[in-house]
Protein backbone atom coordinates (compact mmCIF):
# COMPACT_ATOMS: atom_id res chain seq x y z
CA UNK A 1 0.00 0.00 0.00
CA UNK A 2 2.88 2.34 0.82
CA UNK A 3 4.41 1.81 -2.65
CA UNK A 4 1.09 2.61 -4.34
CA UNK A 5 0.83 5.82 -2.32
CA UNK A 6 4.37 6.83 -3.29
CA UNK A 7 3.70 6.18 -6.98
CA UNK A 8 0.48 8.19 -6.83
CA UNK A 9 2.28 11.08 -5.13
CA UNK A 10 4.99 11.03 -7.82
CA UNK A 11 2.34 11.08 -10.54
CA UNK A 12 0.46 13.95 -8.89
CA UNK A 13 3.68 15.92 -8.45
CA UNK A 14 4.72 15.31 -12.05
CA UNK A 15 1.31 16.24 -13.42
CA UNK A 16 1.16 19.49 -11.44
CA UNK A 17 4.73 20.52 -12.22
CA UNK A 18 4.13 19.95 -15.94
CA UNK A 19 0.56 21.31 -15.93
CA UNK A 20 1.33 24.34 -18.12
CA UNK A 21 3.29 22.32 -20.66
CA UNK A 22 2.05 20.55 -23.76
CA UNK A 23 1.56 16.83 -23.66
CA UNK A 24 0.97 13.81 -25.80
CA UNK A 25 -1.04 11.32 -23.76
CA UNK A 26 -1.83 7.66 -24.23
CA UNK A 27 0.82 6.59 -26.73
CA UNK A 28 1.18 2.80 -27.01
CA UNK A 29 3.80 2.39 -29.75
CA UNK A 30 6.63 4.26 -31.46
CA UNK A 31 5.41 7.78 -32.16
CA UNK A 32 6.21 11.22 -33.51
CA UNK A 33 5.18 13.45 -30.61
CA UNK A 34 5.80 16.98 -31.85
CA UNK A 35 7.65 19.02 -34.46
CA UNK A 36 9.75 22.13 -34.08
CA UNK A 37 11.92 23.13 -31.14
CA UNK A 38 11.43 23.17 -27.39
CA UNK A 39 12.24 21.28 -24.20
CA UNK A 40 11.38 17.72 -23.24
CA UNK A 41 10.01 17.89 -19.68
CA UNK A 42 9.30 14.26 -18.92
CA UNK A 43 7.73 10.91 -19.70
CA UNK A 44 5.37 8.86 -17.56
CA UNK A 45 5.44 5.15 -18.43
CA UNK A 46 2.53 2.89 -17.46
CA UNK A 47 3.70 -0.72 -17.92
CA UNK A 48 1.93 -4.08 -17.89
CA UNK A 49 3.62 -4.98 -14.61
CA UNK A 50 5.61 -7.83 -16.16
CA UNK A 51 7.81 -6.66 -19.05
CA UNK A 52 10.48 -3.97 -19.01
CA UNK A 53 10.40 -1.20 -21.61
CA UNK A 54 13.32 0.46 -23.38
CA UNK A 55 12.94 4.10 -24.46
CA UNK A 56 15.06 5.76 -27.14
CA UNK A 57 13.98 9.37 -27.72
CA UNK A 58 15.24 11.26 -30.76
CA UNK A 59 15.48 14.90 -31.84
CA UNK A 60 13.55 14.13 -35.02
CA UNK A 61 10.05 14.97 -36.23
CA UNK A 62 9.18 11.73 -38.00
CA UNK A 63 11.63 8.87 -37.40
CA UNK A 64 13.91 7.06 -34.96
CA UNK A 65 17.04 8.67 -36.34
CA UNK A 66 19.31 11.60 -35.69
CA UNK A 67 20.49 12.71 -32.27
CA UNK A 68 19.16 11.04 -29.15
CA UNK A 69 17.80 13.42 -26.52
CA UNK A 70 19.19 11.19 -23.77
CA UNK A 71 20.85 7.79 -23.47
CA UNK A 72 18.63 4.80 -24.14
CA UNK A 73 16.77 4.06 -20.91
CA UNK A 74 15.24 0.79 -19.74
CA UNK A 75 12.31 1.02 -17.36
CA UNK A 76 11.92 -2.03 -15.16
CA UNK A 77 8.53 -3.00 -13.79
CA UNK A 78 6.74 -5.22 -11.31
CA UNK A 79 3.15 -5.82 -10.33
CA UNK A 80 3.65 -3.43 -7.40
CA UNK A 81 5.42 -0.75 -9.47
CA UNK A 82 3.76 -0.30 -12.85
CA UNK A 83 4.35 3.45 -13.31
CA UNK A 84 7.67 5.24 -13.77
CA UNK A 85 8.31 8.97 -14.09
CA UNK A 86 11.27 10.15 -16.17
CA UNK A 87 11.68 13.84 -15.33
CA UNK A 88 13.94 16.50 -16.78
CA UNK A 89 12.75 19.31 -14.47
CA UNK A 90 16.22 19.86 -13.02
CA UNK A 91 18.03 19.48 -16.35
CA UNK A 92 17.34 21.06 -19.69
CA UNK A 93 16.61 18.58 -22.45
CA UNK A 94 16.27 20.75 -25.57
CA UNK A 95 15.17 19.50 -28.99
CA UNK A 96 15.38 21.36 -32.31
CA UNK A 97 13.52 19.23 -34.88
CA UNK A 98 10.85 17.50 -32.81
CA UNK A 99 10.42 14.50 -30.52
CA UNK A 100 10.22 10.91 -31.74
CA UNK A 101 9.84 8.12 -29.17
CA UNK A 102 11.01 4.61 -30.04
CA UNK A 103 9.99 1.89 -27.56
CA UNK A 104 10.97 -1.75 -27.29
CA UNK A 105 9.02 -4.21 -25.14
CA UNK A 106 7.55 -7.67 -25.36
CA UNK A 107 4.56 -6.50 -23.30
CA UNK A 108 2.19 -3.56 -23.38
CA UNK A 109 2.92 0.06 -22.50
CA UNK A 110 1.07 3.33 -22.39
CA UNK A 111 3.15 6.47 -22.03
CA UNK A 112 2.63 10.20 -21.78
CA UNK A 113 5.18 12.75 -23.04
CA UNK A 114 5.37 16.26 -21.57
CA UNK A 115 7.17 19.02 -23.44
CA UNK A 116 7.39 22.77 -23.89
CA UNK A 117 7.41 24.12 -27.44
CA UNK A 118 9.22 27.31 -28.43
Amino acid sequence: MKKIFIVLMILVFAATSWAADLKSVGKTADAAVTTGSGYLKGIIAHTDGTNSVTFAVYDHATAASGSKLFSTLTVTTSSANRATVISFDDHECPYVNGIYVDITTSGTITYDVYFESN
